[in-house]
């Protein structure tokens, strides 16, 4: 009996033991994770919102912006996350003028993309815009809304390229059907665009047809010999350089083929 007894003290004394070295639970990927999040609030913490910023958006953004721009040289967050979400977003209040002129102006210091004009197009809802149409047809009596309708800049814009993807067989087959339903004027009856849109497209026109032959060397030499469109290409050089030029136009002269119209010609 009393080898028994002996024999089991000596298992329950080895027993512990052996817990007091049961290694601890492995908790070395929690302290990156808690590093983390402290990281990130230091970081929006260190923003300075600047105090004419009204727009929520705007607001609740901004940090992220300056954080993309120290990391990557811009603030344009591409899509895909929350925060390139609002980005988008800030395009559209941007185009609907529901920016302020100083916080759209601050965007444009830090380099932010806004959308130019044929991007509404792609950015916007299908169905949601051609809901906006209809409601402007019911009050109207007609399609012929203005390019820049000033209580919707953002439907003016889109009815637009409506209508010039139509021209060159771009708008999907299911779009121009719901349009066709609906009777939709494919033919705009206002008056053509400003000056500088006639010219542009006369432009545009030419070096499309110069490119589609030779190239970029074409279009080089075609340069080289018709003063008058490097003079109006010029001309738009200079007027950004004024800062006059609006992003939709820049976007539109980075457009001409085979040109690289902020180089001297």
């Amino acid at each position: 009996m009393r080898v028994l007894v002996k024999a089991l003290l000596t298992l329950l004394a080895a027993a512990d033991v052996a817990s007091a070295f049961v290694p601890p639970m492995q908790t070395k990927n929690f302290p990156c994770r808690v590093q983390s999040a402290v990281d990130d609030a230091d970081t929006a913490a260190s923003v300075q919102i600047p105090p004419f910023i009204a727009s929520p958006v705007l607001e609740q953004v901004y940090p992220a912006l300056i954080a993309h721009k120290d990391k990557y040289g811009n603030p344009n967050i591409p899509l895909g996350s929350a925060d390139g979400k609002r980005c988008s977003t800030l395009r559209r209040l941007h185009f609907q003028n529901k920016l302020t002129e100083e916080e759209a102006a601050h965007l444009t210091d830090l380099g932010f993309r806004f959308h130019s004009f044929e991007d509404v197009y792609y950015e916007c809802d299908f169905d949601e815009m051609l809901q906006k149409l209809m409601d402007y047809q019911q009050e109207f009596q007609t399609f012929q809304i203005p390019k820049k309708y000033e209580p919707d800049p953002e439907l003016g814009a889109w009815v637009t390229m409506l209508r010039r993807l139509k021209q060159i067989d771009d708008l999907p087959e299911d779009q121009v059907s719901k349009l066709d339903a609906v009777e939709f004027e494919w033919i705009s009856t206002r008056k053509c665009g400003s000056s500088f849109m006639k010219r542009y497209r006369e432009v545009l026109d030419k070096l499309t047809e110069v490119h589609d032959v030779g190239g970029d060397e074409a279009v080089a030499e075609l340069l080289s010999n018709d003063a008058e469109i490097k003079k109006w290409i010029d001309a738009q050089k200079q007027v950004l350089a004024n800062g006059k030029l609006s992003e939709s136009r820049v976007q539109y002269m980075e457009d001409l083929p085979g040109v690289d119209w902020m180089k001297e010609l």
